[in-house]
């Protein structure tokens, strides 16, 4: 046994210098696409939105959203059916425009309120606006930011213009804030009773008198008798209530004087930021739903720019909607005939009387996701990038590419099978990481195909410089490694050969201005516990779970409940730092497992072969990577695995410590430009005394260990 060890690790370094060899001279050896394109760009970003939410990517789903307006785009373009994003949504947008790992930008969990500046995204990467901005393109990004944020960012409210999005208009947050129950400051009982944030009626919105916000100068606004409550939360309102939460039927100026205007509720009451030209503002409480107002702003912003014809631009719209908290969407953007099914209750969350919201979950995301698809549709007719035929949708954008994607895999409620709600996002297993990806337009050549080759999300900013006739690989300064490869082969030419040989994605815990305690979620036979994701109080609660500060991490608080005499049936943890990376077939994934667990004999590693799991007959030949799949039985890749799988862990292994091993890095390059000098010291003291980039010990301010710590590194270079 002891030879046949040695035999298998001495295989693992041949392979890895063989491997080393050939990624040196093949890192950036792909098809630029030379031709002179300068397309315009549309990129729509579904926020939540895993493959399993679609026909195109799940064709054995049952149920799912209506999407005529996505699979018109499929049907007149082409259909990614194999492609891999990050687990979670900061890592994956900071990918979309940096065309790097998150372990090459920082950025490898969400952002949440006391995440420190070095795990957002850097102001100093050359991102996709400032990269376009250099052959003469206008961008502007409206809806769901979430690659910096204002908390811990030295830049505050000008986060997106430190980043090169100067001309911003959505929010900071990074998902819809919660659901307001009192309306507005209006029901003061305890007992939620209105959890979609307006008043209902057994199984429909409840009728009431519909105010809207005062003018200048006014005390109070307009008001309307007799309103449903959810047209009138549509239109900019708030339904009257009495404090026990009793609708009001006629209008009352008392009653009207108890809201409060500035009371946040899901999408229809939201913070927007507004970054243009170097200036920042904010408004407390949109009351426009968040989808329809972004949709709306990407139109002005098309149209303005389509007025002159020799203007190049690139739209971002990142819609936020398909993200819990869900509500009801807007009336109008739903299929006709669209109603809430009157066995259900009329719930979106905890409810008096409500036992499970899960179903209702479940229905609102199929409700936000159509909604979605027609706030598409309107914005690709509205600025004439499509038209109605009779009643066939037809695309008209010979020099403009339209891209939609998913960020992430689905959140657990809203999962479709036969995809696996237990393994979905914030997880690197193919529920959380495979997402839809369609494009068309511009170069586009015989419409309707699937291109079934790998595909990573960083690819993507190697797409938009391909289209803008930009070298992406030339244009970024060097010390700025890059992970893209070229997808304009795809969509140019039918026959085109894969340019990945492999896929890569990972997660990790970020660094954090409060220590993140345990939050446990007891799911009844089994108990899920985290320190690392729901970094807050109030995000565990929202998440079903119980926040612990008592324990120092997981395995802490495993030790209490055990002493305690509360040990559960089952325990895990859902990982610091998961990394995966497949051929195609075979798939790697690494979970950085607790030492409480591995003393139990849970693994680091599983292997899998996706064309032998769950449903792979149906999902283009590669399956659901559930826990049962696993080939890694009993962690010991020589017992567990035959000669032909053991090959293929072997090269896995192997291609995943070249991937960890050229993320290496200089303590100090502020910059990130490859190197410690002179820039980054001058970088270190534009920041002095806030937090920044530059605070390399992330105490949450930049001062002087983190100097002592950067001269301690003077001279590094990873050229």
């Amino acid at each position: 046994m002891k030879r046949s060890i040695s035999m298998f690790f001495l295989c693992i370094s041949f392979l890895l210098g063989a491997l080393s060899s050939f990624a040196a001279t093949s890192s950036v050896s792909d098809d630029q696409g030379t031709a002179p394109l300068k397309c315009n760009i549309l990129f729509v970003i579904l926020d939540d939105v895993g493959a399993d939410q679609l026909t195109l990517s799940n064709p054995l789903g049952t149920g799912l959203p209506q999407t005529p307006t996505i699979d018109a785009i499929a049907a007149q373009g082409v259909n990614f059916t194999n492609c891999w994003s990050m687990p979670e949504c900061s890592p994956s947008r900071v990918c979309f425009f940096t065309g790097r790992f998150p372990s090459r930008t920082g950025v490898g969990s969400p952002m949440t309120q006391p995440t420190l500046a070095q795990s957002q995204c850097s102001p100093f990467e050359m991102t996709t606006p400032r990269l376009l901005a250099n052959a003469g393109y206008e961008s502007g990004l409206f809806g769901k930011f979430h690659i910096s944020q204002e908390n811990y960012n030295p830049f505050g409210l000008l986060a997106p213009s430190s980043n090169g999005f100067t001309n911003f208009n959505g929010t900071l947050l990074g998902a819809p804030p919660f659901i307001d129950p009192t309306i507005a400051g209006q029901v003061t009982t305890e007992n939620v009773l209105y959890s979609c944030g307006f008043p209902v009626a057994g199984n429909a919105p409840a009728i009431c008198a519909c105010a809207f916000p005062p003018g200048v100068g006014e005390t109070i606004g307009e008001c309307i008798s007799g309103v449903d409550a959810l047209e009138c939360l549509t239109a900019g309102g708030v339904s009257l209530v009495a404090a026990d939460g009793t609708p009001i039927l006629e209008c009352d100026s008392d009653a009207a004087a108890r809201i409060d205007w500035d009371a946040w509720n899901g999408s229809y009451a939201w913070p927007r930021t507004i970054n243009q030209s170097g200036v920042a503002s904010q408004v407390a409480a949109v009351r426009t739903h968040a989808d329809v107002d972004q949709a709306e702003l990407a139109i002005e912003f098309i149209n303005a720019q389509r007025k002159s014809p020799s203007a190049h631009w690139m739209c971002t719209l990142s819609f936020s909607g398909d993200h819990d908290p869900w509500q009801p969407p807007p009336q109008a953007s739903l299929p006709p005939g669209t109603v809430w099914p009157p066995q259900l209750a009329y719930a979106c969350g905890e409810q008096v009387g409500v036992q499970n919201s899960v179903i209702q979950e479940r229905l609102l995301s199929t409700w936000t996701v159509q909604s979605l698809d027609s706030q598409i549709r309107r914005v690709l007719l509205s600025t004439g990038l499509a038209t109605m035929i009779g009643d066939q949708f037809r695309l008209n954008a010979p020099d403009t590419v339209i891209v939609v994607i998913g960020d992430n895999g689905s959140f657990l409620t809203s999962v479709r099978d036969p995809f696996n709600p237990l393994r979905a996002k914030a997880t690197a297993y193919e529920t959380g990481i495979r997402v839809p990806l369609v494009i068309a337009g511009g170069p586009t050549t015989a419409p309707g195909r699937a291109v079934d080759h790998m595909v990573n999300i960083v690819d993507l900013y190697q797409l938009w410089g391909e289209v803008a006739n930009v070298n992406v690989h030339t244009a970024v300064p060097q010390g700025r490694r890059l992970d893209c490869r070229s997808m304009l082969p795809y969509l140019k030419f039918p026959a085109a050969p894969s340019v990945r040989s492999w896929n890569y994605s990972e997660y990790f815990a970020p660094q954090l201005a409060d220590p993140c305690f345990p939050c446990l979620i007891a799911t009844g036979a089994a108990d899920t516990c985290t320190d690392t994701i729901l970094t807050t109080q109030s995000l565990c609660e929202s998440q079903g779970g119980v926040w612990h500060p008592e324990a120092t991490d997981c395995c802490d608080l495993l030790a209490q409940m055990t002493a305690a005499g509360k040990q559960p049936a089952s325990f895990s943890v859902i990982y610091a730092q998961q990394r995966a990376i497949t051929d195609g077939r075979w798939k790697l994934v690494y979970s950085e497992q607790p030492p409480c667990l591995l003393s139990q004999g849970a693994c680091h590693y599983e292997f899998f072969d996706l064309s032998h799991c769950f449903a792979a007959n149906v999902l283009f030949g590669r399956g659901i990577d559930n826990k049962q799949y696993n080939l890694l039985a009993t962690c010991d890749p020589i017992a567990d695995l035959n000669l032909i799988q053991r090959a293929a862990y072997i090269r896995l292994r192997a291609e995943l410590a070249l991937v960890q091993g050229s993320f290496k890095s200089c303590v100090g390059d502020v910059t990130m430009d490859g190197q410690v000098n002179g820039g980054d010291l001058t970088a270190m003291l534009a920041f002095w005394g806030g937090p920044s980039v530059a605070d390399l010990d992330n105490d949450g301010i930049t001062s002087g260990p983190d100097l002592a710590m950067l001269l301690a590194s003077w001279g590094c270079s990873t050229q």
